[in-house]
C-alpha cells in the first residue's frame, strides 16, 4: 500500500508543479530570484514539442472518428488537458531554470528539485559530458556513487567539485556528495560564469 501510496502522491506533486508552471509563464514570473538564468530546456524542448503538437492533431481527429457525442465531450476534455499539461511541462523547463548568484549556484530540474550550491563550497567546475540510464532526474554516480547528477535528456555537461562533502535533499531522498554534475544548454558560458563569479566572491571576501 505504501508504494502505491508514494505513486499517488508523486503524481498529485507533478500536476500541481504543471499548472503552477504554467501560470508561472502566462505570468511572466520565472523562478530566479534576481540572478542569472542558465537554461537547460533546450536538451528536452523538440521532444516536449512534437508531443504538444501530436496532442494537438489529435484532438479534432478523435471528434470526427467517435460517432458518439459523450464520447466525444469526454475525449475533448482529455485532449484539452494533454495539451494545457505539456504546455505546462515546457513551462516548467523555462520557468525553473539553474540561477548564478553573487553567492550561489542554485541547479534545478523543474519545479521540484533544487540544489542550492555555496560559491564558497566550490572548489573546482569544468565541462564534462557524461550519459546516465533510468529515469530519474537525480542520480548518483561516480566509483563511489559521490556524485549527484541532475540529469536532462539523460545527460550532464557541467561538474562542480565541492572543497568537503556535503547533504543535499533531492525528490528521491537525502544525499551527501562531493560533487555535483548538470545540464546548461551553454555549458561553455556556464562554466565561464560559474568561474568568475567564484573569483569575484573569493576577491570580495
Amino acid at each position: 500500500m505504501r508504494p502505491i501510496m508514494r505513486l499517488g502522491r508523486g503524481f498529485v506533486r507533478l500536476e500541481i508543479d504543471i499548472w503552477v508552471s504554467l501560470a508561472r509563464a502566462i505570468t511572466r514570473r520565472p523562478d530566479t530570484d534576481g540572478g542569472t538564468p542558465i537554461r537547460y530546456a533546450g536538451a528536452e524542448s523538440a521532444v516536449l514539442w512534437a508531443f504538444l503538437v501530436v496532442s494537438a492533431i489529435e484532438i479534432p481527429a478523435v471528434h470526427f472518428l467517435i460517432p458518439w457525442a459523450p464520447v466525444r465531450l469526454v475525449a475533448l476534455v482529455l485532449g484539452v488537458w494533454g495539451v494545457l499539461w505539456m504546455l505546462g511541462m515546457i513551462a516548467a523547463h523555462h520557468v525553473y531554470p539553474h540561477v548564478l548568484t553573487r553567492e550561489c549556484l542554485r541547479v534545478r530540474h523543474l519545479r521540484r528539485t533544487r540544489l542550492d550550491i555555496a560559491l564558497t563550497d566550490v572548489r573546482a567546475v569544468r565541462h564534462e559530458l557524461r550519459a546516465y540510464d533510468g529515469g530519474k532526474s537525480v542520480q548518483l554516480s561516480g566509483v563511489d556513487g559521490k556524485t549527484a547528477a541532475v540529469v536532462v535528456g539523460s545527460s550532464t555537461n557541467v561538474r562542480v567539485e565541492l572543497i568537503e562533502p556535503r547533504a543535499f535533499t533531492t525528490p528521491h531522498g537525502d544525499h551527501t556528495v562531493s560533487a555535483v554534475a548538470f545540464w546548461a544548454d551553454d555549458p561553455g558560458t556556464a562554466v565561464s560564469s560559474i568561474r568568475a563569479a567564484i573569483a569575484g566572491d573569493r576577491t570580495g571576501a
